[in-house]
């Protein structure tokens, strides 16, 4: 959904680039160049881009032209985040459910479980795309989505000052 939108190389603050590797259920493949802020290979990984033209987010959010993100990953939790900047304060945090996670110096790769978790600074959470989930989905695959939805929902307080506070001592 928000990968179409991103289109960054390596860049203006000559960070080196790193490709983003999003996997669908569905076996879909699609890269993006980002710039990498911090890579520990097989652990963490923090990559930047910057959007090139607006986007709206649930109908409800616009996330404007020249929007930073600054995407986190890891390779040992059910999900990565991406956290939406625009003149130093936060716009959203938007939270891919995820599993298979892979960390290494020239890719960051994961398979994207449809289900999102959007979280504004008011605290307000929504939950995204849960009626695109394939109805032949194995229940040990919606076990797991429900359970990393509710690792986030619950701590997501925790969570979004953990990205802010990330986000801003790389960003």
């Amino acid at each position: 959904m928000l990968s179409c939108y991103r289109r960054v190389v390596a860049s203006q603050t000559g960070h080196p680039a790193v490709t983003e590797r999003k996997v669908r259920l569905d076996g879909t493949v699609e890269d993006f160049r980002c710039e990498v802020l911090a890579l520990e290979a097989g652990r963490h990984a923090v990559l930047r881009y910057v959007l090139d033209r607006d986007w709206h987010v649930a109908g409800t959010i616009l996330i404007p032209k020249g929007a930073i993100t600054v995407s986190h990953y890891w390779v040992d939790r059910p999900y990565n985040i991406y956290h939406w900047v625009y003149e130093g304060r936060t716009l959203a945090l938007y939270v891919n459910i995820a599993d298979r996670t892979e960390i290494a110096a020239d890719i960051v790769s994961y398979r994207d479980l449809v289900v999102d978790v959007l979280m504004r600074p008011s605290g307000a959470i929504e939950i995204l795309d849960e009626e695109e989930l394939p109805t032949d989905l194995e229940p040990a695959a919606r076990k797991s989505i429900a359970d990393a939805v509710e690792v986030v929902v619950t701590g997501a307080r925790g969570l979004m000052l953990e990205i802010e506070r990330e986000s801003a001592r790389l960003g």
